[in-house]
């Protein structure tokens, strides 16, 4: 019987976090509210993506195919509406947010999140 290991979840999230803290505090020597807005936008890519890692890798093995694809497709479901409320919120509840900042944050985010994925994958033994 194959031991497959699980997959290193949390390390995207915790890069991601990271450099997020990082990027956002540059900023905040320059000028608060981008920061801050940067902060939010990253925020909202990084927690609906470890909702979807931690949902969908909960099942290993060949036995449980099924419940497998049904956390991909549940968690795929809860990060596009965490994502959406995430939004929301900041939107609704940081009036004086930059959007370009906010967007500029969350697409940072999923760049990196392609990269930090894509090198995780190819590193993998097969």
């Amino acid at each position: 019987m194959a031991n497959i290991k699980r997959p290193p979840i949390y390390r995207v999230a915790a890069i991601q976090s990271l450099v997020l803290l990082f990027i956002s505090g540059g900023w905040s020597f320059i000028d608060t509210v981008v920061a801050w807005s940067i902060l939010a936008g990253g925020v909202i890519a990084v927690i609906p993506h470890l909702y979807f890692t931690v949902y969908a890798f909960r099942h290993m093995g060949a036995r449980a195919s099924r419940e497998i694809a049904r956390s991909f497709n549940r968690g795929e479901a809860g990060k596009f509406v965490l994502t959406l409320v995430g939004f929301a919120c900041v939107f609704q509840g940081l009036p004086a947010s930059q959007p370009l900042a906010v967007f500029g944050g969350y697409i940072a985010m999923l760049v990196l999140q392609w990269i930090l994925v894509a090198n995780a994958v190819s590193r993998r033994p097969q």
